[in-house]
């Protein structure tokens, strides 16, 4: 991964330049990154696939009905304050996932959730 700094005309970037393009820009937690797409899938999705994109959207659209109402942004706000706290104390095991942003970590919880 590339460390990008734009020049003034180009104050943000995301996606490709152009169709072709296998290198994709994007800011992240308020930097901007550019990486390279290498050998990228282009066959059919398989049915588990499908469902675990569907789920993951599902899970998305519900994030962004929770962040838009005022009480439930408060509880998840409550919710990852304590989950950052409880980070910051232990150092997470090997292998797992650690959300570093509020929406990250709430699309999470649904998806679990939805899982369950």
């Amino acid at each position: 991964m590339a460390k990008v700094i734009p020049a003034t005309p180009f104050e943000s970037l995301s996606g490709k330049l152009s169709a072709n393009e296998h290198i994709v820009m994007r800011v992240r937690n308020g930097k901007m990154h550019a990486y390279a797409i290498q050998n990228p899938y282009k066959g059919p999705l398989a049915e588990s696939r499908k469902r675990a994109i569907a789920s993951f959207a599902q899970a998305v659209t519900q994030a962004k009905t929770e962040m838009s109402n005022p009480d439930r942004l408060a509880y998840w706000q409550q919710q990852y304050a304590q989950y950052r706290a409880e980070i910051s104390k232990h150092a997470p095991a090997q292998g797992t996932k650690t959300y570093s942003t509020l929406r990250g970590y709430i699309i999470a919880q649904l998806a679990k959730h939805a899982d369950e």
